[in-house]
């Protein structure tokens, strides 16, 4: 039984927390200046950037891992041959709805963090019934 207990345990606790790779790149992504994303913005942490020019009632909510920026094609054989690019997710949320996603593009599997590349891979906003592609994020700006 005391087996049983502490394989229920580690099961919880290994589904629960990010990898320490993750924690890194999503650290790094909150840390870099939103300059580094986007050369018009200013010299502020991105995150904090997103909480001055979000309105009020949206908030930007950060995904806990880093992601392959939905480039997988689910074959092995083929995503194996490729350099992944990596992304962090931030969904904007008003009360409990999709607002708009970012993915800031960070890295590669395979070169790792890349500062110098760091960018907008994609995002979107909805205003109403609208939505509205985003190609550089200084244009989230544009969120009522």
């Amino acid at each position: 039984m005391k087996i049983l207990s502490l394989i229920i345990v580690f099961l919880i606790l290994s589904a629960s927390s990010p990898a320490l790779a993750d924690d890194d790149y999503v650290r790094f992504a909150k840390s870099l200046p939103a300059k580094d994303f986007d050369k018009s913005l200013p010299s502020v942490p991105t995150e904090h950037w997103l909480t001055l020019i979000l309105p009020r009632d949206i908030a930007a909510v950060w995904g806990d891992n880093v992601t392959d920026c939905g480039e997988q094609t689910g074959d092995p054989a083929i995503d194996r041959e490729r350099d992944m690019p990596l992304c962090i997710e931030i969904e904007l949320k008003q009360k409990d709805k999709s607002a708009g996603y970012l993915l800031l593009f960070v890295g590669t599997e395979k070169k790792g963090r890349l500062k110098e590349a760091a960018g907008l891979y994609y995002g979107y906003i909805r205003q109403g019934d609208k939505t509205i592609d985003l190609k550089k994020l200084h244009e989230i700006t544009k969120l009522k």
